[in-house]
């Protein structure tokens, strides 16, 4: 009888501070969870900008101008979500203002939807672009970068418009936004869907400001991503790397 009161006395405690304990293991344990998340955040790339807005009327418009119109790039590549691509399409006609025009206002409501979407933003800077409204184009990537940094498409718009400004300036601003290009160029990420045609456009500008070294390092980079397709010959063919290869269907029209 005396053992068993011991054993229940002994115990008693026992369980209290067992009991008293869970609570102190399930918040340590919530801690550790957190540390794992905050850690796996940290080294975790973030996920990559890209493609059309998800906003109804924001894909009508891309349906009724994607691939229909040529952005006047000149041996630059261009691409868009909402456009295409630069080889693709042709200028704008007087007969395409309504069109152009129905495209800018679902856009517009798009924007009024969701303000904070730089997909948006960029495909506005994009129609702009279209209708060589640079400076127009100009604030648009730049509002949509204002709403997402590492946007690479928008930084590849940025980059074009800076560079389409250049050719039409020819004066004393012309390496100066050449030099914008660049930096614009140089910000897209690896992962992003924009890198190549802004590597592209990178190495060009860089042989147009006689930064030759640079131009044949970033040549060979390109180079080694794509290395048979009518860009590659283009790009050889400028920075006089080897013999050209055919030009890309409605490249540097005018």
């Amino acid at each position: 009888m005396l053992d068993r009161r011991h054993h229940a006395a002994i115990a008693a405690p026992v369980g209290t501070v067992e009991r008293r304990a869970a609570p102190i293991f399930v918040f340590a344990a919530i801690l550790i969870a957190l540390a794992v998340v905050a850690v796996t955040a940290n080294f975790a790339p973030p996920p990559i900008l890209s493609g059309l807005p998800s906003d109804r009327e924001a894909r009508v418009a891309a349906a009724m101008i994607r691939n229909r119109f040529h952005v006047d790039a000149g041996a630059l590549r261009f691409q868009s979500a909402m456009l295409g691509t630069s080889e693709r399409g042709h200028a704008p006609s007087r007969a395409d203002a309504r069109l152009l025009a129905r495209a800018e206002t679902l856009l517009g409501r798009a924007h009024g939807r969701s303000p904070a979407d730089p997909r948006i933003a960029a495909s506005r800077a994009a129609l702009d672009l279209v209708r060589h409204d640079l400076i127009g184009a100009e604030r648009g990537y730049r509002a949509a970068l204002d709403l997402g940094s590492r946007y690479g498409e928008a930084r590849l718009g940025l980059g074009v418009t800076l560079a389409m400004r250049a050719a039409a300036d020819s004066g004393r601003d012309e390496r100066r936004l050449l030099l914008r290009g660049i930096a614009q160029f140089a910000a897209v990420e690896p992962r992003d869907p924009a890198y190549e045609a802004a590597l592209y456009d990178r190495t060009l500008l860089l042989h147009r400001v006689e930064r030759q070294d640079e131009a044949l390092r970033h040549a060979r980079a390109y180079l080694a991503r794509d290395s048979v397709s009518a860009w590659a010959g283009r790009l050889r063919e400028e920075l006089g790397m080897g013999p050209s290869t055919p030009r890309v269907e409605g490249e540097g029209r005018r």
